[in-house]
């Protein structure tokens, strides 16, 4: 099964960023693979903290999941992508939905 999700959690909200970790760790562990990490709104922030964005290069590296920053956050946010990031638009994360079989989100 492809999955695709969404991340729009906060810095704050590190149980929540946990709870995404784990639930790609787990999928990935059950043979599910892993399309896309969409990261929306506040996610941009998460995603791109230091002690996140080292935890995030390990999961591009194990699953080779295209890591994208909403482009309209990552503007508003004026945050850069790096390392294993692009910026992209709702329309990767709309082609993403249509191409996995489900698509989860962490707000």
């Amino acid at each position: 099964m492809e999955i695709s999700l969404i991340i729009r959690t906060s810095p704050e909200n590190a149980r929540r960023l946990v709870s995404a970790h784990r639930f790609i760790q787990t999928a990935t562990e059950q043979g599910h693979t892993i399309r896309q990490c969409f990261f929306q709104s506040e996610g941009v922030l998460s995603a791109t903290q230091p002690k996140q964005l080292m935890e995030w290069q390990q999961i591009a590296d194990d699953t080779q999941a295209e890591l994208l920053l909403c482009s309209q956050a990552a503007e508003e946010h004026a945050v850069q992508a790096e390392g294993p990031f692009q910026i992209g638009g709702l329309g990767a994360l709309v082609e993403a939905a249509v191409r996995s079989d489900r698509v989860v989100s962490f707000v």
